[in-house]
């Protein structure tokens, strides 16, 4: 239940608030709960020592339910970090007072005074500005990748040698449009955020990938505000298919476990306990399979009851939705035309969707599987900045002269830790940047882990083999 003392605070117009009855709300997540007491309930956030009360809000917010990991939380690098300036007009509509001046936020190391003078240094070497040639280049050259693809199965789509080659040109086709999506939705392109939109998410994310922009972002957006947080993170909320953590196997202790881990996530324990003794062997598999789940996971959450049950609704586009239409219609035409046999078209259709899922889902793994997993007190009592390193990880090339195919083929996710910390800068100002951030952590002392691909995917099998041998100990 939220804190009575808060809820009962009704005094009118701006007044002063401790800090420790703030934070008292951080602990206090549970959405049924936050829907339940909407109307009466005060949810504050804490920005540059002012106190805003946003529940009147969350269900307007562009960015999805990211605004809930940060009620009681002091949010205001996280709040410069993910808007624009004129987020500001929209903010003072909710301010409700000031922190005690005994409670004003104090940096405890220059950590995150310096990373916030780093951002304003980058503006002024226009590190913030995208080289519209170069986008225009990755997009024509991704087009180039579909076209040799479809010519290929124009020409050779009656043999197996045929569909498999057409096949992995595709799924390298929407793997590099998920990185063209990825930076423009990010804001990193344009500066109108409508041309963004429109390029990065209706085009490339629901014409050309299949995905749909608002899924997306709301997911995306929530790794971004807690990543690798335990409870908040959805890119580590794989449980039993991959476990990450210890973490993830307390909820196996619960009484009433086995009825609402079936009702919830489809797993008897049994089966469950299977997945996580053998999730090592099973990973390439799971991984393959990665994409079926996204684009079942993008479609329902575009329906109208898709979105039940979430307290903080993602508002859907009619350009998305047509977006959408448009991607499975052009599939389907390009099977139907190309490919004669039934046997040939499921083959294509089922390597083209396994072989763009392992594709993403190699890098994706890579970008934060494997580093540390914080619980929510951890991250309560952690700067974000140092949060946003700590859990990431940067992917090199073990031979220099090959980076130029790790940035490629990882869409510049290798520099994670860079892209965390500034993810409005576009990639290809990314490797001018990463010396000055590691420069920087290793001055503050803050773990900076940057590793080659195949020593990073090592790492990512270790975690799971610790977490396996940990399950073992704890469930047997």
């Amino acid at each position: 239940m939220p804190p009575q003392e808060i809820v009962e605070s009704t005094i009118e117009g701006p007044q002063l608030f401790r800090r420790e009855e703030i934070t008292k709300l951080a602990n206090w997540r549970d959405e049924k709960e936050q829907q339940k007491n909407l109307s009466k309930t005060p949810w504050y956030i804490i920005i540059d020592n002012k106190v805003y009360d946003i529940r009147e809000f969350v269900g307007e917010h562009p960015g999805g339910s990211v605004i809930l990991t940060h009620i009681g939380k002091d949010a205001t690098d996280a709040f410069y970090n993910f808007h624009p300036e004129s987020t500001f007009e929209i903010l003072s509509n909710y301010y409700v007072g000031d922190l005690e001046p005994a409670d004003f936020s104090i940096v405890k190391n220059g950590f995150t005074k310096e990373l916030r003078e780093l951002k304003e240094h980058f503006k002024q070497l226009n590190y913030y500005e995208s080289s519209k040639s170069y986008y225009v280049f990755k997009i024509l050259s991704n087009l180039t990748i579909w076209a040799i693809s479809c010519v290929i199965l124009a020409h050779y789509g009656n043999t197996l040698m045929g569909i498999f080659s057409s096949a992995t040109l595709m799924g390298l086709f929407w793997q590099q449009c998920g990185w063209l999506s990825h930076d423009f939705l990010h804001h990193q392109v344009f500066e109108k955020r409508t041309y963004n939109n429109l390029v990065g998410g209706a085009f490339l994310g629901s014409v050309c990938q299949g995905f749909t922009p608002s899924w997306w972002k709301d997911k995306h957006n929530t790794h971004h505000a807690a990543p690798n947080v335990h409870g908040q993170d959805p890119d580590i909320d794989t449980h039993p298919l991959l476990t990450w953590s210890v973490y993830a196997l307390t909820d196996m202790f619960e009484p009433d476990f086995a009825e609402k881990f079936i009702k919830s996530r489809g797993f008897s324990p049994s089966t469950s306990r299977f997945l996580i003794k053998y999730q090592t062997l099973l990973y390439f598999p799971i991984l393959a399979f990665a994409r079926f789940s996204w684009l079942a996971q993008s479609m329902l959450f575009i329906l109208p009851d898709g979105q039940n049950g979430k307290s903080v609704k993602m508002p859907v586009t009619t350009a998305e939705q047509i977006g959408l239409g448009i991607h499975y219609a052009w599939v389907a035409t390009l099977i139907w035309l190309y490919i004669p046999k039934i046997s040939l078209a499921i083959t294509f259709l089922i390597s083209s969707q396994m072989i763009c899922g392992l594709f993403l889902a190699l890098v994706f793994s890579l970008n934060h599987n494997g580093m540390r997993v914080l619980t929510e007190e951890e991250s309560q009592n952690m700067g974000f900045f140092e949060e946003q390193v700590v859990t990431g990880r940067d992917v090199i090339s073990a031979i220099p002269a090959y980076q130029w195919w790790i940035d490629w083929f990882t869409g510049g996710l290798n520099y994670q830790i860079e892209h965390h910390l500034f993810p409005s800068i576009p990639r290809h100002h990314f490797h001018k940047i990463q010396p000055t951030i590691e420069k920087l952590c290793i001055k503050y002392k803050i773990p900076y882990h940057r590793t080659t691909f195949w020593a990073g995917t090592w790492e990512v099998f270790s975690k799971l083999e610790e977490v396996t041998a940990k399950s073992e100990t704890l469930l047997n």
